[in-house]
């Protein structure tokens, strides 16, 4: 079996867990879920969240960067003129 791209992957998990934020809310998932998943969420969850901060910083950090202008004459041209 052929693993699919990490992109796909992390779009395919963020819309699971998007779907279950929907469905559940905080206080029934922790009456509700059993001990070893909710063990499971608090031991993984603080790697899993800095992970992710840290990606979402760096494409804010890189998407507030304003685009620059093209300094090229090359690519400047207007046209013919005539």
């Amino acid at each position: 079996m052929v693993e699919a791209p990490v992109g796909d992957r992390l779009v395919r998990a963020l819309s699971d867990l998007e779907a279950v934020t929907r469905e559940v809310t905080v206080d029934d998932a922790l009456a509700g879920l059993d001990e070893a998943t909710l063990e499971v969420f608090w031991r993984d969850w603080p790697s899993l969240r800095g992970w992710a901060e840290t990606l979402w910083q760096r494409l804010n950090d890189d998407l507030a960067t304003p685009a620059s202008p093209v300094t090229d004459p090359d690519l400047d041209e207007v046209g013919d003129g005539g």
